[in-house]
């Protein structure tokens, strides 16, 4: 049987946690950037897919690091690196959807 507080603590908030929306990020981005949706179609929408992965995972972890900030204080440096996450995932998206105009 598992202990409910077993669980709880996997599910802790850990800086390491901001690694993989960053990296789908920066992936997506410099894809969308170097793959012009005129000129390589199928490379754009892939790299384009790979963005929307990384803005949705970036939703998630900043929706479970409010949860944790609301239930035990944390270093005030946590809630900065979950700004600078939300903010580099408003200029990719930014990024992508002036990929799609052009």
């Amino acid at each position: 049987m598992t202990d409910s507080r077993s669980s709880e603590s996997v599910r802790e908030f850990s800086p390491a946690q901001y690694i993989a929306p960053y990296l789908l990020l920066i992936t997506g981005n410099a894809g969308v950037q170097n793959a012009p949706a005129n000129d390589r179609p199928v490379l754009f929408w892939v790299f384009t897919a790979i963005a929307t992965l990384g803005a949705v995972s970036a939703v998630v972890r900043l929706r479970r690091m409010w949860n944790t900030h609301q239930r035990r204080a944390l270093p005030s440096w946590t809630r900065f690196l979950g700004l600078l996450l939300a903010l580099y995932g408003v200029y990719v998206v930014y990024r992508v959807i002036n990929g799609m105009a052009e």
